[in-house]
């Protein structure tokens, strides 16, 4: 699958072929926030590596889940 539209020959600006959903940047954002946030509760709370991955892991499901029910 080329990248660059047939016939283009190198004029003009290139396209872009491939789409990014921007809610989809959304929860990438909302996910380092989320980290960040939980790691500062990580140390009042005292909570192992274990458990922060834990959250972390059910963190990621659920807004995989919420972004699939949008789009799906």
């Amino acid at each position: 699958m080329p990248l660059v539209p047939t016939g283009a020959r190198g004029r003009g600006k290139p396209r872009i072929l491939i789409g990014v959903d921007s809610g989809l940047i959304l929860l990438v954002f909302l996910a380092f926030l989320f980290a960040w946030l939980l790691n500062r509760v990580r140390r009042f709370f005292r909570l192992s590596p274990v458990a922060y991955g834990g959250v972390m892991i059910v963190f990621v499901v659920v807004m995989l889940l919420i972004w699939g029910q949008q789009h799906g």
